[in-house]
């Protein structure tokens, strides 16, 4: 569930509040004792985070040495990143870099031993979330002592050596690496189930391929809930008992393995939390101390914390934990009370993480669980092991979970996929708590507190679907624009441009990525967080790809009943690609200065190539202010503009062309005075937008401007006439 600090105090209030119950001073020290070690370790990292941390706005030159795994590099076209540990400071650092040549993408390719580095490069601090509700990459790698980035400029290659005490997790990484690079050679579905089962890795197909795992809540099945991890050391038991080799031997064996298995599968929570439970109850044995299954969980839980104190705060370890315990808890219920169970518990977290859940949910869940360890996993490991000697055996394995990702996706597109929105993060730990109280009462007593868990969720659902307050809000989409403006209680949605980034031809060489969109990670995301599932209108103001390259994300995750383009754009054929995730019922509409909608036209007046001079400039009344929209208009536009309109006014300017030297005109600025203006612009463009030159005459003019460069996401939240200004980062 939610990052935010307030929840951390709220979990710790109410474990407290739970031992204090117990009336056990045994459980009162001990839990002390975890209290006081798992804050040590958080204060600790904090502090020495904290020592370290720079700005994620500058870039600084830096040379250092750095130490890496194999495994660790992750490729993606002609760029590639890894996490690496400085051999000066002990420092972990995520580095980028680009590939220059087939050479060295088949020498990065192939890479199996522990690689030793000297990197010249530009060093800053990660990035934060820059748009509410988005994904904040730079909280997750702060939990694991990660604050730093390095953008690589030129590398030294050196002689790499273990030392005693690395050797044993530098021949469990090299195998992992042989491992990825082995799977990465399957065909079709094959290599995604491969990759995600065995070394824990995510193929690049694996957003298309298991689209509809994810909307129908199965992908817990790869990484979440550690099941695999169980059914591959039963598998192992198995073999062992089979074989008649002694118990204490085997056992002992798998001890001293699972670390080792743990690097091998990826190191994720998931497989933490399996491998500590298993390997606490096969010590326990070896001990002659039975560890009962909660035991087994709790202490795994702690061994977590230590290791990383925002553990609870991932939605992937909330669901693995959180499924794990309710299985325990309800393993004498009915079927049907344990598979409601797992909902309640789960839903919270998917809600405040993914925004959305599928009704069928709970259906196919109790449809292909039982598939997994009988069918799935088995034509996984069938495929993988075979295809050295038998390809044409793993090709078949790899048509029938083809078959199987593409009925999921037609399962998940089937109507009931709920778009929920984001719950406020008390109401998300207030669910949780219901949900176990649930549980905790006997079986004829729980219907009246669901009913009540169930009310509560629908005044959620409406809370969110119909909000008090409207927004005008500026993405930060990088080098772009788009801009939401929502009326009061949802009733009128409208987005003008979509982001997007300039793709340029790439070498033969580079290998072919799926196609992203990062409008999923900002608008999308942020739209589905608002419970919003159709868009009234939607504006491209020209044709450049900065401006409506996303737009197939956009009509694919929402209905769109009007796109409106500025006249002649309709005609024009090298944009229409983009408009092949449409529905039927999504108008194409050319539109100019005479047409009427719930944004005045401003430009252009008559039908033209849909260039930077001929973008669409919107205006309206939001809350108490004017806002005027520019796109990408020119001066010579903004000149027609004051010809037609010698009395035209705003309050609230966002600037043409990202602030570019070509626009925001002396003349203009002075006849339509704004209050404020607001400029989208990338960080370290090539373009060196917004130009010097405008901002001297925003402040000649003593114009105050906010740019999503600096602030991130600007949105300005009103209700009836008056409303509030706020700014994702802190901005200058």
């Amino acid at each position: 569930m939610s990052g935010h600090p307030w929840a951390g105090a709220v979990l710790v209030i109410l474990a407290w509040g739970r031992l204090l119950t117990l009336r056990s001073a045994r459980v009162a020290v001990i839990a002390v004792l975890v209290f006081v070690i798992i804050g040590g370790v958080w204060w600790g990292r904090h502090q020495q985070l904290a020592g370290r941390r720079v700005s994620a706005f500058t870039e600084s030159p830096t040379t250092l040495t750095v130490r890496f795994q194999p495994d660790a590099l992750s490729i993606r076209g002609a760029t590639y990143s890894f996490v690496g540990r400085s051999a000066a400071t002990g420092e972990r650092l995520i580095f980028h870099g680009r590939i220059g040549s087939a050479t060295e993408l088949h020498r990065l390719q192939t890479l199996s031993r522990p690689q030793f580095w000297q990197v010249q490069g530009t060093q800053s601090g990660l990035l934060p979330a820059t748009n509410f509700n988005q994904f904040d990459g730079a909280a997750y790698w702060s939990r694991r002592g990660i604050g730093k980035q390095v953008k690589i400029a030129q590398v030294t290659p050196l002689v790499a050596s273990s030392s005693p005490l690395t050797w044993w997790s530098d021949w469990w990484h090299s195998l992992r690496a042989r491992l990825i690079q082995a799977c990465q050679r399957l065909p079709g579905a094959l290599k995604v189930y491969a990759l995600g089962l065995f070394p824990g890795s995510r193929a690049l197909e694996a957003t298309q391929e298991l689209e509809g795992m994810q909307r129908l809540g199965l992908l817990h099945l790869f990484s979440i809930s550690g099941l695999h991890v169980s059914l591959i050391l039963l598998a192992v038991e198995w073999f062992c008992v089979h074989c008649r080799l002694p118990r204490n031997l085997w056992e002992r064996g798998m001890i001293v393995g699972l670390p080792g298995y743990f690097i091998l599968a990826g190191g994720g929570g998931s497989i933490l939390r399996a491998g500590l439970m298993r390997g606490l109850q096969l010590t326990g044995r070896q001990l002659g101390v039975r560890v009962s299954s909660l035991d087994a969980w709790s202490l795994a839980l702690i061994a977590a914390l230590v290791g990383n104190t925002g553990l609870l705060f991932e939605l992937g370890s909330q669901l693995s934990f959180g499924l794990s315990l309710t299985l325990i808890l309800l393993e004498q219920e009915s079927f049907a009370w344990r598979q409601l169970g797992l909902m309640l518990v789960s839903l919270p977290s998917l809600l405040n993480g993914l925004f959305q859940w599928h009704l069928l949910t709970l259906l196919v869940n109790w449809l292909v669980v039982p598939l997994f360890p009988v069918l799935l996993l088995p034509l996984t490991v069938m495929g993988t092991v075979v295809f050295p000697w038998a390809p044409g055996i793993s090709t078949g394995c790899a048509t029938l979970l083809g078959w199987f990702d593409q009925a999921m996706t037609w399962l998940g597109t089937l109507p009931g996929n709920l778009i929920f929105g984001k719950p406020w993060w008390w109401v998300s730990w207030f669910w949780l708590w219901l949900a176990l109280g649930v549980f905790s009462r006997p079986a004829n007593q729980r219907r009246k507190l669901l009913r009540v868990l169930i009310l509560s969720y629908g005044l959620m659902y409406g809370a969110i679907h119909l909000p008090w307050h409207g927004e005008v809000a500026y993405f930060d989409v990088g080098q772009g624009d788009s801009i939401l403006i929502r009326d009061r209680f949802n009733q009128h949605v409208s987005l003008i441009d979509t982001g997007g980034h300039l793709g340029f031809r790439q070498p033969r060489w580079v290998p072919a990525a799926p196609v992203t969109y990062a409008a999923d990670r900002t608008s999308v995301a942020y739209l589905r967080s608002r419970g919003i599932t159709t868009i009234d209108d939607l504006y491209l103001t020209h044709h450049d790809a900065d401006h409506i390259g996303d737009l197939p994300a956009l009509l694919k995750a929402f209905r769109v009943k009007r796109v409106l383009v500025p006249a002649g754009m309709e005609q024009e054929p090298a944009w229409q690609h983009l408009l092949a995730n449409r529905q039927a019922t999504t108008v194409v509409m050319p539109i100019e200065t005479t047409s009427k909608l719930p944004l005045t036209v401003r430009h252009p007046f008559e039908a033209a190539p849909a260039e930077n001079a001929n973008s669409l400039a919107l205006q309206g009344q939001y809350g108490g202010l004017n806002f005027l929209f520019m796109g990408d208009l020119d001066q010579a536009g903004e000149q027609k503009m004051l010809e037609v309109d010698p009395q035209l006014r705003t309050d609230v300017l966002k600037l043409g062309h990202h602030g570019s030297k070509t626009a925001s005109g002396v003349a203009f600025l002075n006849q339509v005075k704004p209050r404020w203006g607001i400029i989208s612009a990338g960080r370290h463009n090539r373009y060196g937008h917004p130009n010097p030159e405008t901002l001297e005459r925003l402040r000649a003019d003593q114009i105050p401007a906010v740019s999503t460069q600096t602030s991130g996401m600007i949105r300005y939240a009103f209700a009836g006439q008056h409303g509030e200004w706020q700014t994702k980062l802190k901005g200058d």
